[in-house]
């Protein structure tokens, strides 16, 4: 018997698979990090086409399966597409989606690192954004996640740092330097 279920969360990440479909990466507020499969979504009629970009926040509608959940239906909540206007803005977009890709896990999150979670990715789309406040977020994020404070460590940022962590290289361009 198949599980339907509904969450909001930021779409961290997609991958083309097949002719129409797409894996794509969510950070769920309750659930944590879910890999799903949405299909037929790049076809150009999809309705859900728009609002599964990277950075985009949605309401989520998926289906539990054997492998995959699929991703049936979504709702946009917030559009990130006015921070890719400029190229510091996709780079601080990418940054941060792939920070939570590597440092949540999937099926847990407790309800304090999604909450910061989703306040880092709210001030990072706020016409005032003070990357300060997302620095200082970040960091409290990766203390909350039961890691050392980045000031304890030798790093002088916080790429580096989730780097060593994960143990794999980051692929976007450091804009957080130490607070």
């Amino acid at each position: 018997m198949n599980h339907s279920f509904k969450t909001e969360a930021l779409i961290l990440k997609r991958v083309n698979t097949g002719e129409t479909d797409r894996i794509v990466t969510l950070l769920s507020k309750d659930r944590g990090k879910i890999v799903c499969v949405a299909k037929g979504v790049r076809k150009l009629k999809s309705s859900n086409r728009a609002v599964l970009e990277p950075g985009n926040s949605a309401t989520v509608f998926l289906i539990e399966t054997k492998s995959l959940p699929i991703l049936t239906q979504s709702k946009l909540i917030k559009e990130a597409s006015h921070i890719r206007q400029s190229l510091s803005g996709i780079s601080q977009l990418s940054q941060i989606l792939e920070i939570f890709d590597r440092l949540f896990v999937e099926d847990f999150i407790d309800e304090e690192t999604s909450e910061l979670a989703f306040a880092i990715h709210a001030e990072l789309l706020s016409e005032t954004k003070r990357n300060n406040t997302i620095k200082a977020l970040l960091q409290e994020l990766i203390t909350k996640l039961g890691y050392q404070d980045l000031k304890n460590t030798a790093h002088q940022n916080i790429l580096d740092y989730v780097a060593e962590i994960t143990e794999k290289k980051m692929k976007s361009f450091d804009f957080l330097k130490v607070v």
